[in-house]
């Protein structure tokens, strides 16, 4: 079996399942794609898109082709000498009666062999001893006398509906001989009273859906009550967790795992110490020797956080190269410009650190608000009884909680077992204590203190605090701040921080050293299925930065044009620099396909927009008007023809900018797969990629296109010249991909370094040496318009004098050759860029074996 080389993220649904996935298995072998990364395969919910919603962990889905359908994609994917990787859900399931552990709960509370499986507080403070359940669509009252709750006999005996919703009843609140359930079904249903009398015999309190948001008492994924938090801590738990991926580890049909949400279980570290030996176990079954099998999980890191050393994985899924290599392509210098069109625009002078900490404390007092009383009860119970604390109240010890975690800069701590640990807790606590009065310092000083500790008790504080800290990161920094403070889109991405608008390329290029120092098998992405928009529109929307005085003039223009219309948008200032932003990144390079369809996704986005945003609308109470006038606005523009001036102003503006954001967008892809790591590409990134957020970006994938750009012919220089069907990008992609499975080694163990280039700081020289094979990779990261004046495609001359350093002379004489174009170069050219790009945004020169010289 091959080693992890490179990966391709499958979104498996019932429209894409394992037989559809494994027709595409020869066509990415051929591709040069050594693991098939694919969504949880385990039993989800119905309907499920996505499979994080699993109702049944011990059991492959049965929408996706069960297990005959896996064995079929295991075989096909044998055949080729190709992987599996498997995307695993250990922090929560679907909080739903298809879940065969919460049914039980449900039926049986606290007396359920499976009650300590979920992370439930039973004593929580108004539930009652039960499960606080958020489904109803209206006040528990209401439901009753309106007959939106009622009684019918189920599969297994009496059960109450609600809607498409069906839920057990305890057997001690119903007669036990099945003879007498119509009878007494009818008679309870004839009864608000009744039926109210029987809610208060069950395991659970139903309740609104708006109580979730204040009362409930189990941890959830996120904000999520349909998802329901595992204590995959618990050996049981663990156990039937991982039954199924060990199952066909051993079976030889999977070669890797990935961990999804880490940051949500109690201790990361130890979880995986406990995965690694036990996927080593069950890898010896299958003649795999230790370490061979893959292990990555999935952790967004803050500037400066790096992954945990102690942690037994091959390292992160790659947010935080489509982090660094995103910030690498904008132009140093532009964030001033940048930051007074925000301004202007949205009249918000505030930077985003401050409007992130808004949103942190909105979420803490609203959503979040039962995970933060969770660990406020905690830290009453160690504090109550101390002499120390007597005169703090626990008023004071909320604010000066709330204020840490507003201040927290990283999703948790591990333990505060580090260092770094320590560096981040000391930098929330020195910013919260800023915001606090004396007496609210003190108790702010206790909780540190207390977090700090060396005891048990003090363990269990630290985990329900920094089980609070990562969905309040989450929910508050990428689900609310992302969607109010946008001066530059292309930065508001899933592991980045839009503070930084740009990255100077000699810290790009020690960050990428380090991941291959200490985690040479980490996955380097530019596109996932949680992305917030694809590569190639964040390309498009770097290449602004470039140009920001002209970008304020189209901004400018295009709001005249639609007053001069008569219809000017309808949103704030804000958000409607957010809508130009995804308008001209998403914005069809063909003509054609500027239509009704695509002005749809569009307002799809939008909606998801105003409503994570939380200002003009939200999902808990959505404003209907204001929504609606906005997505009729975006229909106007599509179609009317009072709109047609504007529509061509865009068109016009997104022609000029595209090629050099094309350009960055073909840097970003060489980057990612020249860079130490192992590049996992996402479905359908073969070609352009201007996809909005979920679900836009998880829509159906033309593989057909695909395998065809695959046997293609086009040169290289013909496929610049003819660029807008994403050609050149499926040319590079398939060259370089087929040159790493050619020369494993090289990519695997070779250092990377920087060569300096004289006269032209835009264009970043990589080398790679190892065992007498190289490879020099050249990205040109301008993108400033003027240089386009006179652009052949996307072919742009650079200037003629600028010169590559450091290059040593027994490289200089090794025998050269363009992996794109197949061009050869006199040992006198190596040196100058401008011939080696030869107008190219990308240059990749190899070193020839002599079978390679021969072709």
């Amino acid at each position: 079996m091959n080693t992890l080389r490179a990966t391709v993220r499958l979104q498996l649904h019932a429209g894409f399942d394992f037989d559809a996935a494994a027709a595409q298995v020869d066509y990415y072998a051929r591709l040069g794609i050594s693991h098939l990364y694919l969504s949880p395969v385990a039993q989800a919910a119905a309907g499920s898109t996505h499979g994080y919603d699993n109702t049944d962990p011990t059991r492959i889905s049965a929408e996706l082709g069960g297990e005959a359908g896996f064995a079929r994609l295991s075989q096909a994917a044998q055949a080729h000498d190709v992987g599996i990787v498997l995307d695993i859900v250990p922090n929560h399931m679907a909080a739903s009666p298809a879940n065969p552990w919460w049914h039980d709960v449900l039926r049986h509370g606290r007396r359920s062999a499976y009650a300590d499986w979920f992370d439930i507080e039973w004593e929580a403070p108004g539930c009652e001893g039960k499960v606080w359940l958020p489904v109803l669509d209206r006040p528990l009252e209401a439901a009753l006398a309106e007959g939106a709750v009622t009684l019918e006999v189920g599969s297994e005996g009496p059960e109450l509906r609600h809607h498409d919703l069906r839920l057990p009843l305890s057997p001690l609140s119903h007669p036990a001989p099945a003879d007498s359930w119509e009878t007494w079904t009818e008679r309870c249903r004839r009864s608000p009273a009744r039926l109210h009398d029987l809610l208060q015999r069950q395991a659970y309190r139903l309740a609104w859906w708006r109580t979730g948001a204040d009362v409930v008492n189990y941890r959830r994924f996120f904000d999520i009550s349909g998802l329901v938090a595992l204590r995959v801590e618990r050996d049981e738990v663990f156990d039937a967790v991982h039954a199924l991926p060990l199952r066909l580890v051993r079976e030889g049909r999977v070669q890797g795992l990935r961990i999804d949400h880490v940051d949500g279980l109690s201790d990361p570290a130890g979880y995986l110490r406990r995965l690694r030996f036990a996927l080593d176990a069950a890898g010896a079954a299958a003649g795999q020797a230790p370490g061979t099998l893959t292990l990555h999980v999935e952790k967004i890191l803050a500037d400066g956080e790096a992954l945990p050393e102690d942690w037994c994985c091959d390292g992160s899924t790659g947010y935080d190269f489509m982090d660094q290599v995103g910030a690498v392509l904008h132009a140093e210098g532009s964030e001033p410009a940048l930051q007074a069109l925000w301004q202007s625009a949205s009249q918000d002078a505030r930077h985003f650190d401050a409007v992130q900490r808004q949103a942190r404390q909105q979420v803490l007092d609203g959503s979040l608000r039962p995970d933060l009383d969770r660990f406020l009860r905690q830290l009453q119970a160690l504090t109550g009884n101390d002499a120390a604390t007597a005169d703090l109240t626990p008023g004071m010890f909320a604010r000066a909680a709330s204020a840490l975690l507003v201040h927290f800069p990283v999703y948790r701590t591990h333990g505060l077992r580090s260092q770094a640990d320590h560096g981040w807790m000391q930098r929330a606590r020195e910013a919260a204590a800023g915001s606090l009065d004396e007496a609210e310092r003190s108790a702010l000083q206790r909780i540190v203190g207390l977090l700090a500790a060396d005891t048990l008790e003090s363990a269990a504080l630290r985990t329900r605090f920094e089980q609070v800290a990562a969905p309040l990161n989450a929910k508050a920094v990428e689900d609310t701040a992302f969607y109010r403070h946008a001066r530059m889109l292309s930065r508001n991405e899933v592991g980045s921080d839009p503070a930084r608008i740009a990255l100077p390329s000699a810290a790009f290029v020690a960050l990428a050293q380090e991941r291959g120092t200490h985690w040479p098998q980490a996955l380097l992405a530019v596109a996932t299925h949680d992305h917030k928009r694809g590569p190639d529109a964040r390309c498009r929307l770097a290449a602004l930065s470039w140009n920001v005085a002209v970008w304020q003039e189209q901004v400018t223009h295009w709001n005249t044009l639609a007053e001069q219309a008569g219809h000017p948008c309808p949103l704030p200032g804000a958000e409607t620099l957010m809508l130009w932003q995804t308008l001209l990144g998403s914005w069809p390079l063909r003509a054609e396909a500027v239509q009704s369809a695509y002005f749809e996704r569009v307002g799809d986005w939008l909606r998801k927009a105003l409503r994570e945003g939380k200002r003009v609308s939200r999902w808990s109470a959505p404003d209907e008007v204001a929504e609606q006038a906005a997505l009729q606005w975006i229909e106007w523009l599509g179609s009317h023809p009072a709109a047609g001036e504007l529509r061509s102003a865009m068109d016009a503006f997104v022609r000029s900018i595209a090629p050099m954001g094309a350009r960055l967008g073909l840097a970003q892809l060489a980057l990612q797969l020249g860079c130490p790591g192992v590049p996992d590409l996402y479905q359908g990134n073969e070609g352009w990629d201007f996809s909005l957020v979920d679900p836009d970006n998880r829509r159906a994938v033309d593989h057909a296109q695909r395998r065809e750009w695959l046997t293609d012919t086009t040169s290289w220089a013909a496929g610049l010249q003819e660029w807008t069907d994403g050609a050149p990008k499926a040319l590079m992609l398939a060259a370089m991909l087929q040159h790493r499975a050619r020369h494993p080694a090289l990519y695997r163990h070779a250092p990377l370094r920087q060569l300096a280039v004289k006269g032209d700081d835009a264009v970043m020289a990589l080398l790679r040496e190892h065992d007498g094979e190289a490879v020099l990779l050249l990205v040109d990261r301008c993108g400033v318009l003027e240089r386009a004046e006179g652009m052949d495609g996307l072919r742009c001359a650079r200037p003629s004098h600028a010169v590559l350093q450091d290059m040593d002379d027994r490289l200089r004489a090794r025998p050269w050759r363009n992996l794109l174009d197949g061009r050869r170069l006199a040992s006198t050219d190596i040196d100058r860029p401008g011939a080696l790009l030869d107008g190219g945004p990308v240059a990749v020169w190899v070193t020839e074996t002599g079978e390679e010289r021969g072709r």
